[in-house]
């Protein structure tokens, strides 16, 4: 069999819940989610966050929460995103890239 290496993105970057309902929102959702793709055999777990209304976010805190949650609980190498939302500047897209 020939090696495969399997990244996910969990939450695209403009994707709604009204786009489709099983889009996970939460840190915790977003972790529980990536336990899933890794025993499906993913590698490789790429984070766009959200905020609590759905909304792209660069916040660390939340980053930080979910890259916790994931660490902790997968073996999974972790791909944070710079891409943030439309109208970001690059000092707040950078945001999470220290912590993964």
């Amino acid at each position: 069999m020939e090696k495969l290496i399997i990244t996910v993105a969990l939450v695209g970057a403009e994707v709604t819940r009204e786009q489709t309902p099983y889009l996970p929102l939460s840190p915790r959702e977003i972790a529980d989610e990536a336990k899933k793709v890794r025993d499906a055999g993913a590698s490789i777990v790429h984070l766009h966050m959200r905020d609590q209304f759905g909304n792209p976010s660069q916040d660390k805190a939340l980053f930080a929460e979910a890259i916790s949650y994931i660490q902790t609980e997968t073996d999974l190498i972790i791909q944070v995103s710079t891409g943030g939302a439309v109208g970001m500047t690059a000092e707040e897209r950078v945001q999470p890239v220290t912590l993964a």
